[in-house]
C-alpha cells in the first residue's frame, strides 16, 4: 500500500479471481478437464506488470510474480480439499498473496499450508531463536553487503577483456547474494513468527550437472514447475524432454517477457532435457567437468538473461 499501490491492487485483484473460480470448478468432476486446466488463466496475470511497463507508466512490480504463483497454488490446494469454510478461503487467499516475510521475493508456496499453520495450537519456530537471528542477518549482509560489493566489483573490470570472466561471476555473485539473502531472511522471519515456508537455496555450488543445479537452486520454483508445467504437459502426451524444455521456457517467462529470458528458459530446459546424468559411479575427473561446465554455463546464461540485452 506505502510503496507499490498498483502491486497491491493486482494481487488483491487475482485474488479474488482465485477465489471465483475455485467455487465454481470445485463440484466439477476431479477428471473434469476444465477443473484441472481452467485455473491456468491466473497465471497469465504475471504478464500484467509486463504490459504496464511497456507503456513507459512508472509501475513497482514489488513481488507480484511471485505473488500470483502462490495465489494460482492456493486455488488449486483449496480444490482439492474435500470442504472450506469461506474464512479459510480468503485467510488462504490473503496469506498466499500478501504473506509479510516472503512478499517482496522468496520461495513460492501454497497459502492453504500457511493458513492452517497459523490455525494450528501453539505453532513453534523451526529452529533455536538464535540460530534464526543468525540466519536472518547472514541474510541481511549477503543482501546488502555482499551483492552490492560483487556489483562494485563487475563495473570495475570490462567484460571482453581479460578480467571479462571475473564480470561475469561477480554480476552471478550479485544475482545470487541479493536473492540468497532475501530468502534467508524470508524463511528466518517467518519460522520466528511460528510457520514454516520452504527453504529455497541448498549450496547450489555443489551441483555437479544441471539437474542437481535445479535441486539446490530456487528449489520452491524448480518443484513448481515440475509440479503444474511439466506433470501436466507429461500426462497430456508431451516427451518428457519437450515437457522439461516448455516448463523451463515457462519460467523465463516468468521472470521477465524479453529476448533474454526466453534464451535463458530455452537453453535450461534443452540442457536438463538433453545433457548425461551423472551419478555417484561417475569418476572424479567426469564430476569434476560437469561441476565447473554447470556452473559456468549457468553464469553465462544468467549474464545474457539480465544483462546482453538491456
Amino acid at each position: 500500500l506505502i510503496v507499490a499501490l498498483g502491486t497491491f491492487w493486482l494481487i488483491f485483484v487475482t485474488g479474488i479471481e482465485g477465489l471465483i473460480l475455485e467455487r465454481v470448478l470445485r463440484n466439477r468432476a476431479k477428471t473434469s478437464l476444465l477443473r484441472q486446466y481452467v485455473p491456468y488463466v491466473l497465471l497469465i496475470n504475471m504478464f500484467s506488470t509486463d504490459i504496464v511497463n511497456a507503456t513507459h507508466i512508472d509501475f513497482a512490480t514489488f513481488g507480484f510474480a511471485f505473488a500470483v504463483i502462490r495465489l494460482f497454488m492456493t486455488t488449486k490446494q483449496l480444490q482439492s480439499l474435500p470442504s472450506s469454510t469461506f474464512g479459510s478461503r480468503v485467510g488462504s487467499m490473503a496469506v498466499g498473496g500478501y504473506f509479510l516475510p516472503a512478499l517482496v521475493v522468496g520461495p513460492v508456496f501454497s497459502g492453504t499450508q500457511v493458513w492452517a499453520q497459523g490455525r494450528a495450537d501453539a505453532p513453534e519456530a523451526s529452529g533455536s531463536t538464535e540460530w534464526l537471528y543468525r540466519k536472518m542477518f547472514s541474510g541481511w549482509l549477503l543482501a546488502t553487503l555482499v551483492a552490492p560489493w560483487m556489483l562494485e566489483l563487475a563495473r570495475g573490470t570490462e567484460l571482453l577483456r581479460v578480467w571479462g570472466p571475473v564480470t561475469l561471476v561477480a554480476l552471478f555473485l550479485n544475482l545470487f547474494a541479493g536473492f540468497w539473502g532475501q530468502c534467508l531472511i524470508a524463511e528466518s522471519g517467518a519460522a520466528l513468527a511460528g510457520f514454516t515456508i520452504p527453504q529455497n537455496f541448498d549450496r547450489p555450488w555443489l551441483a555437479v550437472d544441471i539437474r542437481d543445479f535445479w535441486n539446490r537452486w530456487h528449489i520452491s520454483m524448480a518443484r513448481f514447475v515440475m509440479q503444474y508445467i511439466f506433470l501436466p504437459l507429461n500426462l497430456r502426451g508431451v516427451k518428457p524432454k519437450v515437457a522439461t524444455t516448455l516448463a523451463f521456457v515457462f519460467m523465463g517467462f516468468w521472470h521477465e517477457v524479453q529476448i533474454g529470458y526466453i534464451i535463458w528458459g530455452l537453453t535450461h530446459g534443452l540442457v536438463m532435457a538433453n545433457a548425461p546424468r551423472i551419478t555417484a559411479g561417475s569418476s572424479a575427473r567426469a564430476r569434476l567437468v560437469s561441476r565447473f561446465s554447470t556452473l559456468s554455463l549457468v553464469i553465462v546464461v544468467s549474464y545474457v538473461a539480465n544483462y546482453a540485452f538491456k
